[in-house]
Protein backbone atom coordinates (compact mmCIF):
# COMPACT_ATOMS: atom_id res chain seq x y z
CA UNK A 1 0.00 0.00 0.00
CA UNK A 2 2.63 2.31 0.80
CA UNK A 3 4.09 1.60 -2.92
CA UNK A 4 0.90 3.09 -4.13
CA UNK A 5 1.19 6.46 -1.95
CA UNK A 6 4.84 6.84 -3.23
CA UNK A 7 3.92 6.56 -6.90
CA UNK A 8 1.13 8.78 -6.49
CA UNK A 9 3.89 11.55 -5.55
CA UNK A 10 5.51 11.88 -9.27
CA UNK A 11 2.35 11.78 -10.74
CA UNK A 12 0.99 14.53 -8.59
CA UNK A 13 3.44 16.61 -9.34
CA UNK A 14 3.73 16.01 -12.83
CA UNK A 15 -0.07 16.66 -13.20
CA UNK A 16 -0.86 19.72 -10.61
CA UNK A 17 0.32 22.24 -13.25
CA UNK A 18 -1.73 21.02 -15.92
CA UNK A 19 -5.04 20.51 -13.94
CA UNK A 20 -4.56 23.93 -12.39
CA UNK A 21 -3.91 25.50 -15.81
CA UNK A 22 -6.88 23.93 -16.75
CA UNK A 23 -9.04 25.14 -13.90
CA UNK A 24 -8.00 28.73 -14.70
CA UNK A 25 -9.05 28.05 -18.60
CA UNK A 26 -12.25 26.96 -17.55
CA UNK A 27 -12.64 29.94 -15.39
CA UNK A 28 -11.87 32.15 -17.81
CA UNK A 29 -14.22 30.96 -20.49
CA UNK A 30 -17.08 31.09 -17.90
CA UNK A 31 -16.19 34.51 -17.05
CA UNK A 32 -16.72 35.20 -20.82
CA UNK A 33 -19.86 33.48 -21.12
CA UNK A 34 -20.91 35.84 -18.52
CA UNK A 35 -19.90 38.96 -19.60
CA UNK A 36 -21.29 38.18 -22.82
CA UNK A 37 -24.68 37.19 -21.69
CA UNK A 38 -24.81 40.64 -20.06
CA UNK A 39 -23.30 42.26 -23.25
CA UNK A 40 -26.21 40.51 -25.27
CA UNK A 41 -28.53 42.11 -22.70
CA UNK A 42 -27.68 45.20 -22.37
CA UNK A 43 -27.38 45.44 -26.48
CA UNK A 44 -30.97 43.73 -26.07
CA UNK A 45 -32.18 46.63 -24.02
CA UNK A 46 -30.58 49.09 -26.38
CA UNK A 47 -32.24 47.95 -29.45
CA UNK A 48 -35.73 47.75 -27.31
CA UNK A 49 -35.50 51.68 -26.86
CA UNK A 50 -33.88 52.09 -30.20
CA UNK A 51 -37.13 50.45 -31.63
CA UNK A 52 -39.34 52.72 -29.61
CA UNK A 53 -37.98 55.76 -30.35
CA UNK A 54 -37.83 54.89 -34.16
CA UNK A 55 -41.82 54.10 -33.92
CA UNK A 56 -41.81 57.56 -31.91
CA UNK A 57 -40.25 59.30 -34.88
CA UNK A 58 -42.64 57.76 -36.73
CA UNK A 59 -45.83 58.96 -35.37
CA UNK A 60 -44.41 62.20 -35.11
CA UNK A 61 -43.84 62.17 -38.99
CA UNK A 62 -47.05 61.05 -39.75
CA UNK A 63 -48.68 63.96 -37.09
CA UNK A 64 -46.43 66.61 -39.20
CA UNK A 65 -47.71 65.72 -42.38
CA UNK A 66 -51.81 65.65 -41.07
CA UNK A 67 -50.85 68.75 -39.83
CA UNK A 68 -49.27 70.01 -42.47
CA UNK A 69 -51.99 68.64 -45.36
CA UNK A 70 -54.78 70.74 -42.72
CA UNK A 71 -52.67 73.98 -42.57
CA UNK A 72 -52.14 73.54 -46.62
CA UNK A 73 -56.03 72.60 -47.06
CA UNK A 74 -57.33 75.82 -44.90
CA UNK A 75 -54.65 78.03 -47.17
CA UNK A 76 -56.59 77.08 -50.53
CA UNK A 77 -59.94 77.10 -48.82
CA UNK A 78 -60.41 73.63 -49.19
CA UNK A 79 -62.05 72.71 -45.93
CA UNK A 80 -65.54 71.89 -46.59
CA UNK A 81 -68.74 73.66 -44.84
CA UNK A 82 -66.18 75.77 -43.62
CA UNK A 83 -65.89 79.28 -45.39
CA UNK A 84 -63.00 80.95 -45.76
CA UNK A 85 -63.49 84.26 -44.13
CA UNK A 86 -64.55 81.96 -40.64
CA UNK A 87 -60.89 80.43 -40.97
CA UNK A 88 -59.09 84.10 -40.71
CA UNK A 89 -57.83 85.46 -37.66
CA UNK A 90 -56.89 89.14 -37.97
Amino acid sequence: MEEFFFALIPITLIFRPLTKRLGSIMEANALVKREATTDRQYYEHVKALLETQSLRIEQLEQRLEFTESLLEARNVGYLPGVKRKDLDVT
